[in-house]
């Protein structure tokens, strides 16, 4: 019997060995190292190194770190996915593939391009269905609009507020709003039609009147909500001119039945001329201002106060540094004690501000004589300046008027 030579392993076959060889004596070593782990040691060193940082740290947290830590160690982490775990994961399974997808997909991409000219047929009459309705909903859209401006035309013919009567101004409202109600519904419509326009671009030559009907629409949408705008802006003015006017015809009237000086009532005639020739021009703003005006005159008129000095103060003259002017620094009060502001102009510069105290010019005269007054004891005994009653424009005064400042 001859005997069977033995058969070596091939150098590929070696080499494979090899790195299971490898693997195992990583695997013990890996075991033997975890084995002779000293814990204790670890754990005191690291409490070491703790205190040489200045940081004390509790012994059972180091322990669950490195319980932890070794935990992962030893833990098997799966391979993340990515590009390349999916090309290797396909090359490893490369004949399955090609047995299960590779050739059914060839089959089915040959059914596909059999199929395509059927599949681009229903497309065509599907978008000349769509083409349709879109048709239609255009036509309704520029129905609905056409009644809009019809509706808002007939509206402004008949005439906007101020010039409708007060009690036709809250119909011609309810009626705006519902011009406007229906020109949002056209904006909202037009959406979707323009959208289904824009889908169908590939029907040559049947879409032509679709867009005319929603261009021309969209258009005059914009043009119309202009003109509602505008309507509603005229109704607003309506009503602040009605509000300002009551409010100045019961100013007026309170005016005239407190003045007594003529200087009151001729104030009173030359604002209601004002407010007379800002109705007529429909200016509501400056009418407000003039109901301003006849509120601060008003308050004026039935004001009562007295004017007393409180102090001095001197200026060099803005003509002549070499002269001074002399003021007695005074404030006006009320029976109770309250301060009262007013209106003063300064003549220095020429500015009103509204104030509780400003200085009076006086000759320098009665400046020394009120200055003396007030260094006898400290206080101002003939401190009265003047006074206003109810009824008067102006206070009566115990010195002339020769000007005032309001700051120095």
């Amino acid at each position: 019997m001859t005997p069977l030579k033995e058969k070596r392993l091939a150098p590929r076959e070696v080499l494979r060995v090899m790195d299971a060889a490898q693997v195992i004596h990583e695997r013990q070593a890996a075991l033997q190292a975890h084995e002779t782990f000293d814990r204790d040691a670890a754990i005191r060193d690291i409490q070491i190194m703790y205190e040489e940082l200045g940081d004390l740290v509790d012994r059972h947290v180091i322990e669950r770190a490195l319980d932890e830590y070794l935990s992962e160690r030893y833990a098997f982490k799966p391979v993340p996915p990515g590009l390349k775990t999916r090309l290797g994961l396909l090359y490893v399974r490369r004949g399955w593939v090609a047995r299960r997808v590779l050739l059914p997909a060839g089959g089915v991409a040959a059914l596909v391009w059999a199929a395509f000219a059927g599949v681009e047929m229903l497309q065509r009459q599907a978008l000349a269905r769509e083409v349709e309705t879109v048709r239609i909903e255009a036509v309704a859209v520029r129905a609905a609009y056409d009644r809009s401006v019809d509706d808002l035309e007939a509206l402004t013919a008949r005439g906007t507020p101020p010039d409708l009567p007060p009690a036709e101004a809250d119909a011609f409202a309810a009626n705006l709003a519902e011009a406007g109600r229906l020109l949002g519904t056209v904006a909202v419509m037009l959406d979707p039609i323009g959208a289904a326009v824009t889908r169908s671009d590939r029907v040559d030559g049947s879409l032509d009147d679709v867009r005319a009907e929603t261009g021309s629409a969209r258009g005059g949408l914009q043009r119309v909500q202009a003109e509602i705008a505008a309507a509603g802006a005229r109704i607003e003015r309506h009503d602040r001119l009605a509000a300002y006017g009551a409010d100045i015809a019961r100013l007026h009237a309170a005016i005239l039945a407190d003045a007594v000086e003529d200087v009151a009532r001729d104030g009173a005639a030359q604002l209601q001329r004002d407010a007379d020739a800002q109705l007529t021009a429909r200016d509501a703003d400056g009418l407000d201002e003039t109901r301003q005006r006849y509120r601060e005159l008003h308050d004026l008129l039935v004001a009562e106060y007295e004017i007393v000095v409180t102090g001095g103060v001197w200026r060099e003259s803005n003509d002549d540094p070499d002269i001074r002017n002399y003021y007695l620094v005074v404030e006006a009060r009320t029976g109770d004690g309250a301060p009262v502001l007013l209106a003063i102009r300064n003549e220095e510069t020429g500015r009103t501000a509204s104030v509780v105290e400003w200085a009076e010019r006086v000759p320098q005269e009665t400046y020394d004589r009120v200055g003396a007054d007030r260094r006898d004891n400290g206080i101002i005994d003939d401190e009265r300046f003047g006074f206003k009653r109810r009824g008067f424009v102006t206070a009566e005064r115990r010195y002339a008027d020769l000007g005032q400042i309001t700051e120095w």
